[in-house]
């Protein structure tokens, strides 16, 4: 794209609200929506029942309860709408209050009034009376009343009398097939065990009327999970969801067709259209697990990026989204593109997929300057179909250990290609290289499949910088660490909430504080300690580790390697492989220290290239591993001390 172009091009983020309308329901989620009011409507003599529709995290729950209330609303059926999440603690009163608000103020002076001669009624009832009129306008007797229900258990029985009774009035006042009521409950699975177990007691023992209708939305693996967290059980949880819920629906992932259909809709209300062809859609749609929210997210990260920073323009928008499908979905390819070595991983890539491609066909690949730059023989000119299966096995046992599986995704080889094809792509390799990668940079930190990143892109009014700045986190490690727990909620949302509330959760304690195992020596050799492939990780490593009270050493000499190892008397090494143009050099040396009985204890390689080859030799050597990623880095290093603190506890004992 020229300059001159980028400069007028404009692109537009989308917003994350539910679907309300049929013009925004680009999954046709309305004719679902029909079904199920249809069902709701022709259940009425079965009232009171429950609704459950269970769907994962941005799968369009809230959306398809949006289009039921619609479609009610426009039957003459009243609804109200209650959110979990957003009443906390006070669940139990907001809920009821969603319903009460709902009836004839008629209904609530009549209960007022066959109740008026009970007396311990009469008190609380007179509360409940103006709260409902005056719609929460005297938050002082709301507070009142509901902390003195929370004590006292014949209280709240005589209230649940009042809001039957009122219930039922209402249900009666209608037609002769009575009156419906559908309550719907979003962002259930987001509580709490305490929240859940609130709006199943409201549900269960003061709404249990007939008339009324409970659509409830939430993913229930995630709501049993929260229940285990919270100190329940996940059986408790399901359990008591069991007792109110009758028909569950679980919202099915868009089909092929249809998630093509969201990923133009969404494209075209960006403006990002024509940048997307048949081969990046497919990647999205597969990548993002055809979920709805994880693909608008990712549009919005795009456009967020091409707007701060203002490099893109000479680049290209086409050649950012590409750069971002990479970053978000690839890790492992976009560390090596935006690495320092010499190596191009793109052209390297690409002809691997013409070699491998010709391999498996039978024929000769015509390349042999390829298998001699990985020190592999050719294979002969007129060679069978096994001997180039054979010579492409060898040669696959010197390229990264990711090449194989994204050579069979032709998307992902279409992908590669058009980046390659870009006009400036030399110059733009280089700029990656040198680290200049605009506001995206900071969230691939957090990027891999399960956990769509972009979402903290959403907020500009946030600054990524000081939520990662050394006074607000002690290492970019903390902020993995939160990551992967967020993970196991399989609730990306959260991550805003804590990173605002619960930032103290993971500061590194000070270094007397730590249980990490002071006494742990770590020898790191490397002939660079420069921003490289790996960044500034390294660094970021090393000091994270000192704050945890393990002493690295750091050496760019192997030569006084075996020095370093006499002095130090090291616990683990970590080393680098490529030194000097030598591409087995640290393997060489841990095998030369090993032979020679200066070094047998654990050792992790951590270099910009992963290949089989590597993977088998520091096997042979007794490594813990080969990683090009510093957060299983770290992770390798924590199960060491963890390992070594275990050992050393069972020696004691």
């Amino acid at each position: 794209m020229a300059l001159t172009e980028a400069v007028t091009t404009r692109f537009v983020v989308l917003n994350d609200q539910p679907v309300e309308t049929g013009e925004d329901d680009l999954l046709d989620a309305a004719a679902t929506a029909r079904a199920l009011v249809e069902l709701i409507s022709d259940s009425h003599v079965s009232t009171p029942f429950t609704v459950a529709i269970d769907a994962g995290w941005g799968m369009g729950k809230s959306s398809l309860m949006r289009l039921m209330r619609a479609r009610l609303e426009e039957r003459g059926t009243p609804t109200a709408w209650f959110n979990a999440w957003t009443s906390g603690a006070d669940a139990l009163e907001v809920l009821i209050k969603s319903v009460l608000l709902t009836f004839d103020r008629n209904i609530v002076r009549r209960a007022y009034h066959r109740l008026a001669k009970r007396r311990r009624a009469v008190r609380f009832v007179r509360l409940l009376l103006k709260v409902v009129l005056r719609f929460f306008g005297v938050h002082r007797l709301v507070d009142e009343l509901w902390r003195q229900l929370s004590v006292d258990a014949k209280s709240r029985n005589e209230i649940r009398d009042v809001v039957h009774d009122m219930a039922k009035d209402w249900a009666d006042g209608g037609d002769s097939d009575g009156r419906q009521l559908v309550v719907f409950i979003d962002d259930l699975d987001r509580c709490s065990g305490d929240v859940v177990l609130a709006v199943c007691e409201a549900i269960k023992l003061y709404l249990d009327v007939p008339g009324l209708v409970f659509v409830i939305g939430c993913d229930q693996a995630v709501l049993a999970r929260n229940m285990q967290e919270s100190g329940g059980s996940a059986g408790h949880a399901l359990g008591h969801l069991e007792k109110i819920v009758q028909v569950y629906y679980r919202t099915p992932a868009p089909d092929q067709e249809s998630v093509r259909r969201l990923i133009d809709g969404f494209a075209g209300r960006s403006g990002t259209k024509e940048l997307f062809g048949d081969g990046v859609t497919a990647l999205i749609a597969q990548r993002t697990r055809r979920n709805p929210r994880r693909i608008k997210r990712l549009i919005n990260s795009f456009v967020l990026e091409y707007h701060l920073n203002r490099d893109w323009q000479r680049f290209g928008a086409s050649a950012l989204v590409r750069v971002i499908l990479l970053q978000h979905f690839y890790p492992e390819f976009y560390r090596s593109l935006t690495g320092t070595g010499d190596r191009d991983i793109v052209s390297e890539f690409l002809a691997y997929t013409s070699v491998r491609e010709h391999c498996k066909a039978g024929n000769h690949p015509g390349d042999d300057e390829f298998f001699t730059n990985h020190q592999v023989a050719p294979p002969p000119a007129r060679a069978d179909h096994d001997v180039l299966l054979s010579s492409l096995d060898r040669v696959e046992q010197e390229l990264p250990v990711f090449f194989p599986e994204l050579a069979a995704n032709p998307d992902f080889v279409s992908l590669i290609g058009e980046l390659a094809q870009e006009a400036d792509f030399d110059e733009l390799r280089r700029y990656l290289q040198q680290g200049r990668r605009g506001s995206f940079s900071l969230p691939s930190l957090l990027t891999d499949d399960e956990f769509p990143q972009a979402f903290l892109l959403n907020r500009p009014t946030e600054s990524l910088d000081a939520l990662i700045s050394p006074e607000s986190w002690a290492s970019r490690h903390d902020l993995w660490r939160l990551v992967d727990e967020l993970r196991h909620h399989h609730d990306p949302r959260s991550l805003h909430d804590l990173l605002r509330q619960g930032i103290d959760l993971v500061r590194v304690p000070a270094p007397e504080e730590t249980d990490a195992s002071p006494g742990l020596r770590v020898l790191w050799v490397d002939d660079s300690f420069k921003p490289d492939l790996l960044g500034d990780a390294k660094l970021d490593l090393i000091a994270d580790a000192d704050r945890r009270g393990i002493r690295v050493l750091r050496t760019n000499d192997p030569e006084s390697l075996k020095d370093n190892l006499r002095r130090f008397e090291p616990d683990l090494l970590i080393s680098d492989i490529t030194r000097d143009g030598d591409p087995n050099a640290g393997l060489d040396d841990l095998a030369a220290l090993r032979s020679d009985g200066i070094y047998d204890g654990p050792a992790i390689f951590y270099t910009s290239r992963v290949t089989p080859s590597r993977v088998k030799r520091a096997e042979e050597l007794g490594a813990l591993g080969v990683t090009a990623d510093p957060r299983e880095l770290m992770s390798w290093i924590e199960r060491f001390v963890a390992d070594r603190t275990d050992g050393h506890d069972s020696a004691q004992d």
